[in-house]
């Protein structure tokens, strides 16, 4: 009996610690929470990216913790995003509130400042970014709709996802006397003043992927 015990405790323990998309029973939007493996496609069918270990998404809720409104981050990889994203409908059918590049929240990834430090007050550098908004043009998660590459099933997740591309420009400002180097030496470092879209650069991609379940025979 003991033995039986012991072996449904460890049973328990191992599929838990495979589940990783369970961080927050509170969550508003739990039913959108979790890491996916995806592959990319352009709007022509084009492949662009397949399946990678490396290569996660994260869905997971704002800091307001209400519903409908998740943060995606994909740790640096094939986006380089992370971005607030507020939708309309639910987990089985959802798209962006609006697609019109005004209405976004700027992709943090994009915002970050400029390496090296400038020499004066109130220079202004513009630089090219990729994907600085993002909106949803429609997206679903299917409950168990997915089979994994070790025969596994679990969820499956489609988006199809409109990308604005653009400029970034950033200011100098002269850095606090508390936070130089140098007291005495005035310092200067650079904050994100404004983003501006460039039309021609706008792009659709459609990501197709599945529910992370960590077990081995699912590695790709």
């Amino acid at each position: 009996m003991k033995k039986l015990i012991y072996i449904l405790v460890v049973s328990f323990i191992g599929l838990t610690a495979c589940d990783d998309d369970i961080e927050n029973w509170d969550s508003a939007t739990l039913d959108y929470s979790g890491s996916y493996l995806y592959a990319v496609s352009l709007e022509d069918g084009t492949l662009d990216h397949g399946y990678d270990n490396e290569y996660k998404l994260e869905f997971y809720n704002t800091s307001a913790n209400v519903e409908n409104e998740i943060f995606i981050d994909d740790h640096d990889k094939y986006f380089e995003m992370r971005s607030k994203f507020s939708l309309d409908g639910d987990y089985t059918n959802f798209k962006s509130k609006s697609i019109v590049f005004a209405d976004l929240t700027d992709n943090e990834k994009a915002l970050v400042v400029p390496t090296g430090k400038p020499l004066k007050l109130d220079t202004i550098t513009v630089l090219d970014r990729s994907n600085i908004r993002a909106a949803i043009v429609e997206g679903k998660l299917i409950a168990k709709g997915a089979t994994t590459l070790g025969g596994n099933v679990t969820d499956s997740l489609y988006v199809k996802m409109a990308l604005y591309s653009g400029t970034v420009s950033f200011k100098s400002f002269s850095v606090p006397v508390e936070y130089r180097a140098n007291p005495d030496k005035e310092e200067f470092a650079w904050e994100f003043e404004s983003v501006v879209h460039d039309v021609t650069k706008d792009e659709i991609v459609i990501i197709a992927g599945h529910r992370f379940t960590g077990f081995a025979e699912d590695k790709y």
